[in-house]
């Protein structure tokens, strides 16, 4: 099967600056991959070249067999940033939100109102229909929005930091919801993260990446000595907090510089 995303000796300058070089990776379908690395290691502009948002400077991008901005014309592809663009205080509805991802959809407004109350009810916020958005917590505020991104049906989805602003438990639960996405309806999840000590028991791949991609592979692996010093800096302690979860793939660490 050929991957849902494919990117071949990408490379990237903005500004006169290499962002990120010679990326070569390969997604397949129904895979959760998280995108781990320091701040300004390139991992948003990967995610924004994917989407066809930053046209590479060498190399090919391609995803659902086509180029990006093929793609993203079919609303095949959803895409979930770091920031909000509802502000807190705005008057929206909880259903209003998920409204807004049906915009150029093109059904009939009863069809979009059955839609969003159904995505609603599968990210666990049914019956919040007519709640401000803006009172609800982080958690809740991010399944919304997930809501929004899941009504055009994507068969794949893009998020940058999904867990920022919701607590441990919360996290979790997001992340079990990600499997839940990519086990029930087939969906590929890319998301860019920092937790690199909680991702790794929830996703399939890990992707370090700090202007080159230091590795692609299984979260068992990433979690290595030469690996983080590659990814991170050559004074990187690793701590480990339970070593005897090592072995069933649950990584509670904290890396310090």
């Amino acid at each position: 099967m050929s991957p849902i995303l494919r990117m071949e000796n990408l490379t990237v300058k903005l500004g006169g600056r290499v962002i990120i070089e010679n990326i070569n990776l390969r997604i397949n379908r129904q895979e959760i991959v998280a995108i781990v690395g320091p701040n300004g290691g390139g991992k948003t502009t990967l995610i924004k070249t994917a989407l066809g948002l930053i046209t590479p400077t060498e190399g090919t991008v391609e995803i659902l067999g086509t180029t990006p901005e093929k793609a993203i014309k079919t609303g095949k592809i959803g895409y979930l940033p770091q920031k909000t663009d509802i502000p807190r205080n705005f008057p929206f509805s909880v259903l209003d939100v998920v409204l807004l991802g049906l915009v150029n959809s093109g059904l009939s407004r009863k069809e979009k109102l059955e839609k969003a109350k159904k995505y609603l009810s599968y990210v666990g916020m049914g019956g919040l229909e007519d709640h401000p958005y803006g009172r609800l917590s982080g958690g809740q505020q991010q399944r919304v929005s997930i809501a929004r991104v899941l009504v055009s049906d994507p068969e794949i989805i893009f998020l940058d930091e999904p867990s920022t602003g919701i607590d441990v438990v919360a996290q979790e639960s997001f992340y079990d919801f990600l499997k839940k996405l990519r086990d029930e309806k087939g969906i590929t999840v890319v998301m860019v993260s920092h937790d690199i000590g909680v991702v790794g028991k929830f996703v399939d791949k890990v992707a370090g990446l700090n202007r080159f991609l230091h590795y692609y592979g299984h979260p068992r692996d990433f979690f290595q000595r030469h690996v983080l010093e590659k990814l991170y800096g050559t004074d990187v302690e690793l701590i480990i907090h339970s070593p005897e979860c090592v072995a069933c793939e649950h990584f509670h660490s904290d890396f310090r510089k």
